[in-house]
């Protein structure tokens, strides 16, 4: 496998960070995985990793400690907390669109066009609580879209609710496509399956996994069933056998030791309220395909820059 060029890495770690610090998963003075550890994982090498961490440094992301490690920037500027891009990326984007005709000034206003003009409300439709929650949170996050979780099994067979019947996108998963395809096609809205990173077993997590080999790692989740699959995803990776699946609501969270490491869905959280976290949180990571993102950001595109779609036999 080829290894991973530094503006990749670098654009890798710095979403990893921004997402630990807005979920409460990371906070200033966190110590990173070192160097090492994260060439290691990325399978790429030191002096790359090394780089990467400068340029995040360089951006106040992170702090570079002398003998100490890599942590996370003692204060973190706007652009970290509200994930703007990198001016390199940004450099690319405008030139990209030079090259195809679109003028520098015109750029900007294109893409709020495309993006902004109008609220796409997207409905998603998973088999658990957990995943419809989750991938509602990154359309919101990341796309800006008004969203909604259902979990299939739960809809109404009849009257179908607001949410659903009067959104612009449907976003299913693998286990749900079929059936939310087909709503699609009944109701006029355009409706998308979307499947997961293959590399979802990112470095933090086989960090932790190997961390959990001396203790545990904790999965606290709302739907016993998510539990299931996360475990069936993490079957045969070291560590694994020592991860704990809790759910909120049902189990005691006080089994969770002082500073062991927990992950706690979007879901869970919102069932159990900030107040009630553990101390010490796995920030999520980005969970949609590249494939998918591109067929997201072209839902976003095509809602933005149609006319307002026409309903089938939708009660106002």
């Amino acid at each position: 496998m080829p290894r991973a060029r530094r503006p990749a890495i670098a654009e890798a770690l710095r979403h990893r960070v921004q997402r630990g610090l807005a979920s409460g998963a990371l906070r200033p003075g966190d110590r990173l995985p070192s160097t090492r550890e994260m060439a290691a994982d990325l399978d790429a090498d030191p002096r790359v990793v090394a780089d990467a961490y400068r340029v995040l440094a360089g951006d106040g992301l992170v702090e570079l400690r002398p003998r100490a490690g890599v942590f996370v920037g003692a204060a973190p500027g706007a652009a970290a907390e509200q994930g703007v891009a990198s001016a390199a990326w940004l450099a690319d984007v405008v030139a990209e669109g030079v090259r195809r005709g679109v003028s520098a000034p015109t750029l900007g206003g294109a893409l709020d066009a495309a993006t902004r003009s109008r609220p796409v409300h997207a409905a998603v439709i998973a088999a658990t609580l957990d995943q419809a929650v989750g991938i509602a949170r990154e359309l919101r996050d990341d796309f800006g879209m008004v969203t909604t979780a259902w979990v299939a099994d739960q809809l109404p067979s009849g009257e179908l609710p607001r949410g659903v019947a009067r959104a612009n996108l449907l976003v299913s998963t693998e286990f749900t496509a079929e059936r939310v395809l087909r709503l699609g096609q009944e109701l006029g809205i355009r409706a998308i399956a979307i499947d997961v990173r293959p590399d979802l077993l990112s470095p933090e997590w086989r960090l932790l996994l190997r961390e959990a080999q001396r203790g545990a790692l904790f999965l606290v989740l709302a739907d016993a069933r998510f539990g299931t699959l996360v475990q069936t995803f993490l079957h045969g990776a070291e560590g694994a056998d020592n991860v704990r699946v809790l759910v909120a609501g049902q189990d005691d969270l006080a089994v969770i030791p002082p500073g062991a490491a927990a992950y706690v869905t979007e879901a869970a959280r919102e069932r159990l309220g900030r107040s009630r976290l553990p101390d010490r949180l796995v920030a999520p990571a980005r969970t949609l395909s590249d494939a998918s993102v591109r067929a997201v950001a072209e839902a976003l595109v095509t809602c933005n820059l149609s006319g307002p779609r026409r309903r089938r036999g939708l009660a106002a």
